[in-house]
């Protein structure tokens, strides 16, 4: 039998529901291929946490490591210098692997020759499937025009890439590119791994297998208020203009301003319009203002390019370029009730 690990897989842990973990394992035990899975505990684990752990202690592929409580970013980072896999791939705690899937992105990126290999991912909400595929078929994505649409798509809305789960790595390539989670943000960090590393590849592939789902569980979509959201939010975009600035490619600039946008529809969501703001209609107005006369924002605003977009955020842009208050706080009110947030 080969000692050779072919894939790591890297679950980052904090405060996760022990049931919700228990799966992800089991997930990763149908794996055929030789695998490791180390599970990176965000600060010291429960008791429960740990029992679950133990339900797995009998599995010597699977591991654990605890550090200081640093957030998701650091608990990666932490699974990347610890794996040994060939491949390395990022499964939240609170989602699942398909063993099959991955183990054709395997058998794909070793035979194509890639740094990085996409798959499908699947949303599972309250027993619904949406699939979730960038083509219909096997793709490879190489040269400086291949790169180039890869990380334009990285970027655009409702594509499917720009997460870091579904995606197996070249564990060596990402060790000696230097590719890590930026550990300063705590918004779009998947997207800027996701966009740094596809920057440094030489060849990306895409197989249309299914090999990710994620468990969109209608409790995590209540969504707390945070006064510093909408800071957060610009300095994950600025950080990531100036990655966007160091490809010069016009592709690429203009995909950067559909995320852009895409971002600016959260912020009206989860920002301006969520009820648990407290905040008086005045300052709802005052803070849509703001938000709509920011240079970066108004400039994605009117210059985007709205391929990408399906209908509904179609139509949210039209009425932010139309400055409209009401229909986009009658939008978001739709949205809300959408993601299960309000209670009746």
């Amino acid at each position: 039998m080969s000692n050779v690990i072919e894939v790591s897989v890297v679950i980052p842990v904090y405060r996760t529901d022990p049931v919700k973990l228990q799966a992800a394992l089991k997930s990763v035990t149908a794996l055929q291929i030789p695998y490791e899975c180390i599970v990176v505990f965000d600060g010291k684990p429960d008791a429960a946490l740990s029992a679950i752990m133990d339900e797995f202690s009998g599995n010597r592929c699977i591991r654990a490591l605890t550090i200081t409580h640093a957030g998701v970013s650091a608990a990666r980072n932490a699974g990347i210098e610890a794996a040994q896999g060939r491949w390395l791939t990022f499964l939240d705690a609170d989602d699942r692997l398909i063993g099959e899937g991955v183990n054709a992105l395997v058998y794909f990126g070793e035979s194509v020759g890639c740094q990085i290999v996409q798959g499908v991912y699947l949303k599972e909400s309250s027993g619904l499937y949406e699939r979730c595929a960038l083509t219909d078929s096997t793709h490879l994505y190489a040269g400086e025009q291949g790169i180039a649409d890869f990380l334009a798509a990285t970027l655009e809305v409702d594509r499917g890439v720009a997460l870091a789960w579904s995606k197996i790595y070249d564990r060596g390539f990402i060790i000696d590119s230097g590719v890590r989670f930026d550990t300063a943000l705590s918004v779009d960090e998947d997207t800027l791994f996701v966009f740094d590393a596809v920057a440094k590849a030489g060849a990306i592939g895409f197989n249309p297998v299914d090999a990710y789902a994620y468990q969109r569980h209608e409790e995590s979509q209540v969504m707390t208020f945070h006064e510093d959201y909408a800071a957060r939010v610009r300095v994950a975009l600025d950080t990531m203009k100036e990655h966007v600035d160091s490809c010069d490619d016009q592709q690429v600039q203009h995909a950067y301003l559909q995320h852009v946008v895409f971002y600016v529809l959260l912020l009206m969501l989860h920002y301006v319009f969520n009820a648990a703001n407290g905040w008086s209609a005045e300052e709802r107005r005052r803070v849509f203002k703001r938000i709509l006369d920011d240079p970066l924002y108004a400039h994605a605003i009117r210059k985007a390019r709205l391929n990408s977009f399906g209908f509904g955020k179609r139509l949210s842009v039209l009425i932010l370029r139309m400055r409209s208050y009401a229909l986009m706080k009658c939008i978001c009110a739709v949205r809300d009730r959408q993601l299960g947030k309000t209670k009746r």
